[in-house]
């Protein structure tokens, strides 16, 4: 489990990462955003992560770096990995 609350975080980004500091996702459990299972179960826990991200003001800059770096695994910007072109093979 991994959790970002410490209020210098915003010095840890690079200037074109500091969209970090505004996600809604900020200070949460980083294990929702990375959901494990299969069939319904899985689909469950997708739809939570994207709930999150659906209030989000900066899910366009998660989605942008996601497929920059490329970011293989879990919900970025409210789209799974298959939705960013990614197999989960």
């Amino acid at each position: 489990m991994t959790v970002l609350t410490d209020p210098l975080v915003e010095y840890a980004f690079r200037p074109t990462e500091r969209w970090r500091v505004l996600a809604a996702c900020r200070g949460m459990d980083t294990d929702l955003f990375y959901p494990e299972g299969r069939g319904r179960a899985l689909r469950l826990r997708e739809e939570r992560a994207k709930q999150v991200c659906a209030g989000c003001p900066v899910a366009r800059e998660c989605r942008l770096s996601a497929g920059g770096y490329p970011e293989r695994y879990g919900i970025w910007g409210g789209l799974t990995e298959g939705e960013r072109g990614w197999s989960r093979r």
